[in-house]
């Protein structure tokens, strides 16, 4: 997808909303071959008992809404995603759209794509409101992994839980300009979210060899080359911009520092863990007051795989 001439449609209201706990990162029980790709991490917020990642998407969107002064009547697309729903279908997102009390004519569209959910959901968004079909749309992502990580795994100690939400319409703050998405499917089933042993509960898992590789490979390399790609095709240096994007790790994280020489990266993860799908969205609410770059880039990848970047003047 390319960009082109279009009306300003950008990101009105942004919100958040994180669980009252909050605990240490912990280390891997036992070496193993992910071991040496989770790094950093103090503290991680993480669902209380009886407390659910719907909760926190509701709470969010009210927030979202609040600041872009759009009452829940106006809303006319709820996407985005709730993970790991109460159900296997339909998805929390149908919760929070009863819970907001959204209208009967709010299409709600749950986009099930993981880490890059976020911005995947927000460019589809974009995509439906500049063709005219929507006027305002919300996305909403949240995530409640903690519950579905085995302690035995690098990975789990730095898993935390949250919610963030966007109010995306005609508007000049922060104007989606561009995106742009690249597959990479020979990876599936290197990293999964699935029943075990049939248990019946949902678990994360990177597998030793090919998820593994995959981290390292793609993982590492893909979301800077295309955020390049990205850049160079709209005439945007590197200097002049702030990146917010997945957060696994501080391994990731300096590296894709390294590799794209942007202005400034902002990151919750010393905070509160790595929120998987909530990540972006948790840390633009934090910083968006903050960003003094003319453009924001939002970065996700998505364990199908995929890696997915969009482009917003600020």
């Amino acid at each position: 997808m390319t960009g082109g001439a279009h009306p300003e449609i950008g990101v009105a209201g942004v919100g958040s909303a994180l669980p009252t706990v909050v605990t240490r990162t912990l280390p891997a029980l036992g070496p193993s071959p992910e071991s040496p790709l989770f790094t950093g991490g103090r503290t991680r917020t993480v669902l209380a008992p009886g407390e659910t990642a719907e909760d926190l998407a509701v709470a969010a969107c009210r927030r979202a809404l609040e600041e872009a002064d759009a009452p829940a009547a106006q809303v006319d697309l709820l996407s985005g995603y709730v993970t790991v729903p109460e159900f296997l279908s339909p998805n929390g997102l149908f919760r929070v759209h009863r819970d907001l009390g959204l209208g009967r004519h709010t299409t709600v569209v749950p986009v099930n794509s993981e880490f890059g959910t976020f911005v995947l959901a927000l460019a589809l968004a974009w995509e439906s409101v500049r063709a005219g079909r929507f006027a305002t749309a919300l996305v909403a992502v949240a995530a409640g992994w903690s519950r579905h990580v085995d302690p035995a795994n690098a990975h789990a100690g730095l898993i935390g839980d949250g919610a963030g939400a966007a109010v995306l319409r005609r508007s000049p703050r922060m104007v989606i300009t561009d995106w742009i998405c690249d597959t990479h499917s020979a990876e599936y089933g290197a990293m999964t979210m699935a029943s075990p042993d049939g248990t019946g509960r949902p678990t994360y898992r990177i597998e030793p060899d090919s998820g593994v590789a995959a981290f390292r490979s793609t993982g590492m390399d893909g979301p800077p080359d295309l955020v390049h790609r990205l850049l160079d095709r709209n005439g945007v240096p590197p200097g002049k911009v702030t990146v917010i994007g997945h957060q696994a790790s501080d391994l990731l994280l300096d590296h894709w520092r390294r590799r794209l020489h942007p202005a400034q990266v902002f990151d919750t993860l010393d905070r509160y863990g790595n929120l998987v799908i909530a990540s972006a969205a948790v840390t633009l609410d934090a910083y968006a007051g903050l960003i003094d770059t003319p453009y924001l880039v939002l970065f996700g990848l998505g364990i199908g795989s995929y890696q997915i970047a969009m482009l917003i003047r600020m």
